[in-house]
């Protein structure tokens, strides 16, 4: 379905003031082309199905700039508790004093897009390419053509990183709009897990556009974990595309709770066989925030499974969003194929959309899909409370295992936990005590 079309898209404004800081003439091309690609697809309007559940029409009449300041300090109340080397990125530019780049293992490398010698080793065109979907891009074009910076982070063929990197992007600023863009190479039998924290400055109300593509060689093993905490004030949209390879282990998860509005599109294309790809995450929800969380997941080759759960507790006024897609190609025999997403509603006026999709074209498969919404059980609170435990504390208990339950498909030990204290944080500052 075509997307919607305007004479004037929001945001050219911005398109034509970032052309004065281009790297180079490489870059100036890619800014061109990528500002081409976005008007002609357009803005995403209610006609365009893959964003029909979320309304752009807050962010798109909301009157920002481009970042201009790169400096601030770690909220660390906001991101996960754990220890291991950290890349900061504020307002989307690498920030080299606060990040501890000397702890990195000889394993990894990390390359901002302005100190890169060979930009041809950063695969742009990848989003260029005919069969990519239109409906989910225009924002990616976007977020191209107003780049000032991208983190390049590589994994040595057959390396294997006992300690995860903790990637920060830091929002701090009112009023402005910034492009954090990642990079993601793992080479062939590499190891790796990757924490992503987007978190803002208290106060702050900015538009973060945010853009990770990922690359597994064959046999490669990645656990990448999104945190979306964001100031309660502002705008994110992110978009994670996976290109997955023969064997490959690809380990997803997000955590939302940030954010007046907040999208994480998460992409998984499972080019080769015997592939094993588990997207799951979590959102959490109050006052008036609209999370929304997409997923397409592309079986292209014989043997690969995926297995996809999200959980989410919404009260007063929030809103959420699930759309997922399992899209399973001719070659793509003995796929196995898994898909939940499961909504409790605290609030009478609280709401829910869940789009789960199969759309299949090989005949020796197994794949399942489903979704339901619920409230907190009376039957359940009672049952606890005739066993002595007061009211209260039997509704953080069932909110708190309901959440639980989520994070448990986080397979690292360590990661879980963090991602636990920051599920605990938020419920006990919006929920708990109602």
């Amino acid at each position: 379905m075509a997307l919607q079309q305007v004479n004037k898209l929001p945001f050219e404004g911005l398109i034509a003031a970032a052309r004065s800081h281009k790297l180079g003439n490489w870059h100036s091309k890619l800014s061109e082309r990528a500002s081409e690609r976005y008007t002609e697809t357009g803005w995403p309007g209610p006609k365009t199905e893959s964003w029909k559940y979320t309304s752009l029409n807050k962010l798109a009449s909301g009157a920002f700039t481009l970042a201009e300041e790169y400096s601030a300090i770690v909220p660390e109340d906001m991101i996960m508790p754990l220890k291991c080397p950290r890349i900061v990125l504020v307002n989307g530019v690498l920030n080299k004093e606060l990040s501890n780049l000397k702890q990195l293992t000889g394993s990894l490398s990390i390359t901002s897009l302005v100190d890169l010698e060979d930009h041809q080793k950063i695969p742009f065109d990848d989003l260029f390419k005919k069969e990519e979907s239109k409906e989910y891009l225009p924002l990616t074009y976007l977020n191209t053509a107003i780049l000032s910076d991208a983190v390049v982070l590589e994994i040595t063929k057959g390396s294997k990183c006992e300690t995860p990197l903790h990637i920060i992007s830091i929002g701090s600023g009112n009023g402005i709009m910034f492009a954090p863009r990642l990079i993601i190479n793992a080479g062939n039998g590499s190891k790796v897990d990757i924490i992503e924290s987007h978190v803002g400055c208290s106060g702050s109300e900015y538009f973060s556009n945010a853009v990770t593509q990922l690359y597994l060689g064959d046999k490669s093993e990645v656990g990448h974990y999104k945190l979306q905490n964001d100031s309660t004030e502002s705008f994110h949209i992110g978009l994670t595309k996976a290109v997955i390879n023969n064997g490959a282990s690809y380990d997803n998860f997000t955590m939302s709770v940030g954010g007046k509005l907040s999208r994480n599109e998460v992409r998984a294309h499972l080019k080769g066989s015997g592939v094993e790809c588990c997207i799951n995450g979590a959102y959490l929800g109050a006052a008036d925030q609209h999370i929304d969380n997409t997923t397409f997941i592309e079986h292209q080759a014989e043997g690969s499974s995926s297995r996809e759960v999200f959980k989410g507790v919404l009260d007063d006024t929030a809103r959420g969003v699930f759309q997922g897609k399992i899209l399973v190609h001719p070659e793509a025999q003995k796929t196995d194929g898994y898909q939940m997403n499961r909504a409790m509603l605290l609030s009478d006026k609280a709401e829910i959309d869940s789009k789960p999709e199969l759309e299949i074209y090989a005949d020796d498969v197994r794949c399942s899909h489903g979704a339901t919404v619920g409230e907190l059980e009376d039957d359940l609170i009672f049952y606890l409370c005739a066993r002595g435990i007061d009211r209260e504390s039997a509704r953080r208990m069932l909110i708190g295992a309901y959440i639980s339950d989520a994070i448990d498909e986080v397979k690292n030990i360590d990661i879980r936990s963090s991602i636990q204290s920051v599920a605990e944080n938020w419920l006990k500052q919006n929920l708990y005590g109602k």
